[in-house]
């Protein structure tokens, strides 16, 4: 209590307990108090002279003794004695106080000049700024006419008094309010009183304006690699668009340099990015990337996207840049028409594929897209029209043009307890192929028609427990699905892609995704629902069962030859489709089951849980098993635990642990601690992980944040962790 006094005294400090429900209510977590700006402007627009005593001289000197005062309409003086001339200077000594809005000066003698012939000085000062939360303490501090003050032998922090986390000393420290930014001589940035950073000069942000300068380093240390160290400076050349520099360098691998540059006009933003790195041995390393996106009005859209990896299956050693090594090197440009129901989109599309081992992908030379919507309360009609120019890069195989339409028509009648709603979907497409093998050209097309029925009922009951009324919905739902078949052997595969059965898909209209395949089938679809909702209608439990029941076999794969005669599925129903999910103040749950009755197994088990069951306690469940009965290789049964648990107030830690059954080793693991306060947060982490490449990789990662001054440290970009939740990208709390 007597150092919260104190610091009530010194700093206008009200600590948490003494705020109102209000105030406390708009503290941040970590922070135990507030600054309490105790200035009152004056009612009059006359200086006003306030002391036990108050004489003037034969010089005009007024001296005022004893609890003096000298209040103006935009400050207030007071110390034990204040002599000088109104409209001039004065001087003021023992327990001075300055107070304007929004800031403080206290110090044992200071000389103020009211005319701006001099500067304002204080001897032994502390000041405060209530609005950035910036305070600092000097031997001498200097206040010129047009705002600029000079601190002699001081220091700077925006710390709570009573948490000085953090704290930048200097022996003259410059802050140009104006300019807003402060600069610094013979630095030392030191955290809980230990310095751990040093620089002759330093420039640095004094509130939220962009400015340019160095940002705060990063370095690390390998055996391997040795030191490691990276610079990053920030150039604020206009305020539409800006750049940062960030040179790296490795001291076993070599050196180079990251480079953003954005600028944003009154249409949208455009970014450049490029990573150079010129190793010892492999020698220069490039990525690059440039993205645009502009909106010229609600109607209107453009963008580009260029990623290039210049240096042919080389990558940077040291990477700032959000581009990083990939298979394919996207290259696209777009400009889309949106009028609410009707839409067009026009797309290049093509790729760098650094590796020559890799299969290239399809460009699109170009793609035109268009769509057309209508509904009201009977009718709902979709038409999709889509032409693309594929292009295969390799010229090994094939590629050629598709003509898309898609029309889906549907009726609705339906009411408030049933829904009843049949359609029909009509699938069309046309291609022109070249077989680059055979060096020949063919065209193939084809007609479909889909017929579905969706119905479905409502019901509901309401009930009272301890808590409430509650609401609960029970929801039968049954489609039937026929989809004949068609020859599709001289169909090729440019994009389509199958599924996974889940109780959602399991009442879509089209077995494949893409618009290659059309698949064929006959089948009814039985599902039931059931949510549960609370006194506030927030829902708390839905429960979801269903399967598909075939009345034909299927014929038609992803890719290949078709024959009605040789099935590729002949099952009379899917597996037992089950979904369950829960939302509770404390914990929610979220589980996918599919049983294979006949069989008595399971081909997917899904849980993902996330409990808080304390104040700052978080733990995260995830078990993914996934049997895929056409490919071996795809199959997965792996487990993850994350945790992020309060030692105490400040401190926390977090651990998590990953592990792959089907290849019997752990994935992931983490182990770290964290500190947070108010103005300072600190993690550090030991990770282990199985890269991209199943290689083994470890590295010990330590990340802090100095608020309003800078943040340091690298995550771990290659495996996303607990580490990072924790993190919450400097944010506070978890």
């Amino acid at each position: 209590m007597p150092l919260a006094h104190g610091q009530v005294d010194q700093w206008d400090w009200a600590p948490r307990e003494s705020l109102t429900t209000e105030q406390r209510a708009q503290l941040g977590r970590y922070c135990q108090g507030q600054y309490i700006n105790q200035w009152q402007a004056s009612q009059s627009n006359n200086t006003q002279l306030q002391a036990d005593l108050i004489t003037r001289d034969q010089t005009g000197v007024i001296h005022l003794q004893g609890n003096a005062n000298i209040i103006q309409p935009d400050s207030q003086l007071s110390a034990n004695s204040i002599q000088g001339i109104p409209n001039d200077y004065y001087q003021a000594s023992g327990d001075v106080t300055l107070r304007t809005d929004n800031e403080l000066i206290r110090s044992t003698n200071s000389y103020l000049s009211n005319n701006g012939s001099a500067a304002t000085e204080f001897e032994n000062a502390l000041f405060l700024s209530h609005n950035s939360k910036a305070r600092g303490k000097a031997k001498s501090l200097t206040q010129e006419k047009n705002g600029v003050v000079f601190i002699e032998e001081g220091f700077f922090t925006t710390c709570e008094p009573n948490q000085e986390s953090w704290s930048l000393y200097g022996t003259s420290i410059e802050l140009n309010p104006t300019s807003g930014f402060g600069t610094a001589k013979h630095v030392q940035v030191r955290i809980a009183g230990i310095p751990i950073f040093y620089s002759p000069w330093l420039r640095f942000p004094i509130d939220d304006r962009r400015q340019s300068g160095f940002l705060f380093p990063s370095f690390g240390y390998s055996g391997n690699d040795g030191l490691s160290f990276s610079a990053p400076f920030y150039w604020n050349m206009a305020a539409n668009y800006d750049a940062t520099f960030t040179p790296q360098y490795i001291q076993e691998k070599g050196e180079g340099i990251d480079v953003e540059f954005r600028h944003l006009s009154s249409f949208g933003e455009t970014t450049y990015e490029q990573s150079y790195f010129s190793d010892q041995d492999e020698g220069d390393q490039i990525l690059l990337k440039l993205t645009s996106h502009q909106r010229f009005n609600q109607y209107l859209q453009s963008g580009f996207t260029y990623e290039a990896n210049p240096t042919e299956n080389e990558f940077p050693e040291a990477n700032s840049t959000s581009i990083g090594e990939k298979d394919h090197y996207q290259q696209s440009a777009y400009v889309s028409l949106n009028s609410g129901n009707f839409f067009n989109k026009l797309t290049y599309l093509t790729y760098q594929t650094p590796d020559s081992s890799d299969d290239e992908p399809f460009e699109w030379l170009p793609r035109v897209e268009s769509s057309y919507s209508i509904a009201n309360t009977y009718l709902k009609y979709n038409l999709a029209v889509q032409y693309t120019d594929f292009y295969d890069p390799a010229e090994d195989d094939f590629d050629g043009e598709r003509l898309v339409v898609n029309q889906d028509t549907s009726l609705d009648f339906g009411n408030d307890w049933l829904t009843l709603t049949p359609g029909i979907l009509t699938q069309y497409r046309d291609y022109q192929l070249h077989d680059y093998s055979s060096d020949t050209d063919s065209e193939a097309s084809l007609g479909h028609i889909t017929t579905y029925l969706d119905t479905g009922l409502a019901f509901e009951r309401r009930f009272t427990n301890e808590n409430g009324t509650w609401r609960q919905t029970l929801s039968p739902r049954l489609n039937y699905l026929h989809s004949p078949y068609e020859n599709q052997t001289n169909i090729p595969d440019f994009d389509a892609s199958e599924s996974t059965l889940t109780y959602s898909s399991a009442f879509s209209h089209e077995r494949f995704n893409g618009n290659d395949r059309v698949g064929d089938t006959e089948q009814v679809s039985f599902g039931l629902e059931s949510r549960l909702y609370d006194e506030n209608n927030n829902e708390k439990w839905s429960l979801k069962a269903g399967q598909v029941f075939y009345l034909d076999d299927r014929y038609v794969d992803i890719s290949g030859t078709t024959s009605d005669s040789s099935p590729v599925d002949d099952s009379e129903h899917s597996d037992l489709l089950t979904s369950a999910s829960y939302y509770g103040s404390d914990f929610s749950l979220t589980a996918n089951l599919n049983y294979d009755p006949d069989e008595d197994n399971i081909n997917l088990a899904q849980l993902v849980a996330s409990l808080t069951p304390a104040d700052r306690v978080k733990v995260n469940l995830s078990y993914l098993y996934s049997i895929n009965n056409s490919d071996s290789d795809d199959n997965t049964k792996q487990a993850s635990f994350g945790t992020v648990f309060p030692i105490n107030q400040n401190w926390s830690a977090f651990a998590q642990y990953s592990y792959d059954f089907m290849d019997d080793e752990a994935t992931k693991q983490v182990s770290g601690i964290g500190y947070e306060n108010c103005c300072i947060k600190v993690s550090l982490s030991y990770q282990d992980w199985i890269d991209d490449d199943n290689d083994a990789d470890r590295g010990i990662f330590l990340q802090f944040i100095l608020r309003s001054l800078s943040t340091a440290g690298r995550s771990n970009s290659n495996a996303k962790s607990i580490a990072d939740t924790y993190w919450n990208q400097g944010k506070t709390g978890y």
